[in-house]
C-alpha cells in the first residue's frame, strides 16, 4: 500500500484528536479477497517495486487553503521518513516552521515553534505515529499489517464504484474509510470525521484527483480536503525516494 501522500494530514489529525465514521455507501460483496487488492494496488503504484525496497524518502506539498472574502492561505508540508521507523512532519509559513512532530524511533515529540513549546508525546501518542507513519512505511503490507481490523467491500455512492477499505484503529472505537478505484487500484478518497471532544465533531474527506510518476513511483500529486467547512487543495512540489538524512531532522528542533 502506497498512501505516503495521504499520510501528512491524516496523521496530524489523529495524533492530535481521534475519529468518528459516517458513510453514506451502498455495499455490496467484493469480487476479490483484501489480499489480492493490496497487491494490485502495489502493482498500480510501485510496478518495479522501488518505493518497497527503499530506505527512506522526502516528500514535500503545498497546501492551499481557499477563502471566499480573503486572501488564500499558503503553507508547506514536508514529511522525512527512514526505516525503521524514524518520521518528521513539518508545516511551514512564509518559510519558517511553525509545528513539527517527529520521532527518532524512540522517542517522540510536537513542537510549537511559535510559543517555542516542546511537548513529548505519551506512550500513547507514540504508538499513534508508530501506526500511523506505518501508512507510509516502505513494504508496510498493507491495510491488514497497520490496523487490528480491516473490511473489504465494493461499495456504490454519488462519486462512482469503488473498493471500501474500513479500517478499525487501536486509538478510535470507529473506523477510517479508504476508497480505491475498481479499475485501476488507486486510492481515491479517505473519509472520516474527526472528533474534538465529547461533544464536537466534523467531516473529514480527502480526495486524490491526479497521479504521477516520480523516481519509479506513481504518487498522489494532487488532492482536495474538505474539514470543518474549510476547503485546502495540496500539490506535491518536491519528491525524492532514498535521500541520505541526518539522524538529527528527527529531533526537535533548536528553538
Amino acid at each position: 500500500m502506497k498512501n505516503f501522500g495521504m499520510l501528512t494530514i491524516v496523521v496530524v489529525m489523529l495524533i492530535l484528536t481521534g475519529c468518528v465514521s459516517g458513510s453514506a455507501d451502498t455495499l455490496i460483496q467484493s469480487d476479490i479477497t483484501l489480499q489480492e487488492l493490496e497487491k494490485k494496488m502495489n502493482e498500480a503504484t510501485d510496478p518495479k517495486g522501488l518505493f518497497a525496497s527503499s530506505k527512506s524518502y522526502i516528500m514535500r506539498q503545498e497546501i492551499c487553503e481557499k477563502h471566499f472574502l480573503e486572501d488564500d492561505e499558503i503553507s508547506m508540508v514536508e514529511v522525512k521518513f527512514e526505516k525503521p521507523g524514524k518520521f518528521a512532519i513539518t508545516t511551514y509559513e512564509d518559510n519558517q516552521p511553525v509545528t513539527v512532530i517527529c520521532t527518532n524511533g524512540k522517542r517522540a515529540w510536537m513542537v510549537e515553534c511559535k510559543d517555542r513549546r516542546e511537548i513529548p508525546l505519551s506512550k500513547e501518542g507514540i504508538r499513534r505515529v508508530e501506526m500511523l507513519s506505518s501508512l507510509g512505511r516502505p513494504g508496510s503490507g498493507g491495510y491488514s499489517a497497520v490496523f487490528p481490523k480491516v473490511e473489504l467491500h465494493k461499495c456504490t455512492n454519488e462519486d462512482g464504484v469503488f473498493y471500501r477499505v474500513t479500517c478499525y484503529g487501536e486509538f478510535q472505537k470507529e473506523p477510517m474509510y479508504f476508497y480505491i478505484g475498481v479499475r485501476d487500484f488507486l486510492l481515491r478518497m479517505v473519509k472520516m470525521k474527526v472528533r474534538v471532544n465529547a461533544d464536537t465533531a466534523y467531516d473529514y474527506e480527502n480526495r486524490i484527483f491526479d497521479y504521477e510518476m516520480r523516481d519509479g513511483v506513481l504518487i498522489p500529486m494532487k488532492t482536495k480536503i474538505r474539514q470543518n467547512g474549510a476547503v485546502q487543495e495540496s500539490k506535491v512540489i518536491y519528491y525524492k525516494l532514498n535521500p541520505k538524512i541526518p539522524a538529527r531532522d528527527f529531533l526537535p528542533p533548536v528553538l
